[in-house]
Parts: C-alpha cells; sequence; structure tokens
C-alpha cells in the first residue's frame, strides 16, 4: 500500500510539473497586446521626430536671422566709420571760413599802390594753395554769378532789392559758400531780386508801422 501511494503521488508531482498551471498561462501576451504596445511605441517615436525637425527648424532660422543681424551692424559700423573719416575736417572747415572770407575780400579790394598789388599777389598764391589743399579734403567751394537763379538749397538771401523784371535773381554775391561732399557748410550769402510792392501796399505797410510805434510808446 505505502508503494502505491508514492507512485500516486509522485505521479502527481510529475504532472503538475509537466502542466503549467492555468495562472502562468493568463500572464502571458497577447499578439494584439504586442502590435498595440509597438503601434504607441512608434507612434512616440514619430512624435520625437517631429519635435526634432521642428527644434532643427527653429534654431536653423534663428541662426540666419542672428548672422543677418550681425551683417547688418557690420555693415552700419562700416557706413560710419566711413562717415568720420569723410568729414572728420568739417569742423576745421568752418574754422577756416573766416580766414577765407578775409582772401575775398582784400581780392576784391582795389587799390592803385603797386606795393600792396604785390603783397595781393602773394596772398593769392597762398589762397590757391590753400583751396587745392581744401579740395583735395573734399571742400567745394559754392560761387555763384550774378544773374544765376537763386538755389534754396546753397544760397541764403540776406537782403532783397526791388527789380520789376525776374524775381529770385542773384544780384550781388557777399560771401561764398561752402560744403563737404554732400555736407553743406555754409550757403553762400547773396542779394536776390524782388517786384516791388504797389504804392497802396507799401503806404499801408508804413502806416501799419507808425500805428504800432505810437502803441509802443503809449506803453
Amino acid at each position: 500500500m505505502d508503494m502505491e501511494n508514492k507512485n500516486e503521488t509522485s505521479g502527481v508531482q510529475g504532472n503538475e510539473q509537466k502542466n503549467p498551471s492555468t495562472n502562468d498561462q493568463s500572464q502571458k501576451v497577447e499578439p494584439m497586446d504586442m502590435k498595440k504596445a509597438y503601434k504607441e511605441k512608434l507612434a512616440q517615436q514619430d512624435g520625437q521626430i517631429e519635435k526634432l525637425k521642428f527644434d532643427v527648424e527653429h534654431w536653423k532660422n534663428e541662426y540666419y536671422k542672428a548672422y543677418a543681424d550681425m551683417a547688418n551692424l557690420r555693415k552700419s559700423m562700416e557706413n560710419d566709420q566711413k562717415d568720420v573719416y569723410k568729414y572728420r575736417i568739417e569742423g576745421f572747415a568752418q574754422n577756416l571760413l573766416n580766414v577765407l572770407d578775409s582772401f575775398d575780400m582784400a581780392f576784391k579790394a582795389e587799390t592803385k599802390s603797386e606795393e600792396v598789388k604785390n603783397y595781393l599777389i602773394g596772398f593769392q598764391y597762398v589762397y590757391k594753395q590753400l583751396v587745392t589743399v581744401l579740395t583735395d579734403e573734399g571742400i567745394v567751394e559754392l560761387d555763384p554769378k550774378v544773374g544765376d537763379k537763386f538755389d534754396v538749397n546753397t544760397m541764403h538771401a540776406i537782403e532783397t532789392v526791388d527789380d520789376p523784371g525776374e524775381e529770385n535773381i542773384v544780384k550781388e554775391v557777399r560771401l561764398k559758400g561752402y560744403k563737404l561732399h554732400e555736407h553743406l557748410i555754409r550757403p553762400a550769402m547773396v542779394t536776390v531780386s524782388k517786384h516791388p510792392q504797389p504804392k497802396e501796399e507799401v503806404n499801408k505797410e508804413n502806416a501799419t508801422k507808425v500805428e504800432d510805434k505810437k502803441e509802443d510808446i503809449k506803453k
């Protein structure tokens, strides 16, 4: 009897080892679940790839933008440096205007003295040398002629004279003008023509001035 019981017991144990339990079978992954997990993993990877593509495109645009900004800044600084060099003597030229004006007035003066004439010849030589140096630096002389049309961009009318002919015609050049490249250092000082006012308007203007003087006296 004991031998039979042992055989039965060993047989049961052998069967238990050979046949896995139902709990182990329930833990197996079904094929459908594997496909679903695989698809989810692919979708996750696609999302990461799209994000990486977006980041690459974003930083590429940022690089091009920074590169363009640096190029524009470099170009602007180069232009500023060129302007500084180009107009570096503008202040110095302005300080020379009185000297140039003095030369002009001396040359316009009439004299009968031979000694003074000889001095003027020497002054003209020095003046031409000075003008040559300034011209080489980009300074241009503005010397309108009598009869030229008044140009508001290069001239300043310091006085007007009545003339029944055409208006805004240069009648006299008081001082020459100068410019450095495109910068106007000083406009030419000129006298220009204007049409005379009718007598009625002149009388009204004079009467107004008289009344203004009377009011000033009363105050």
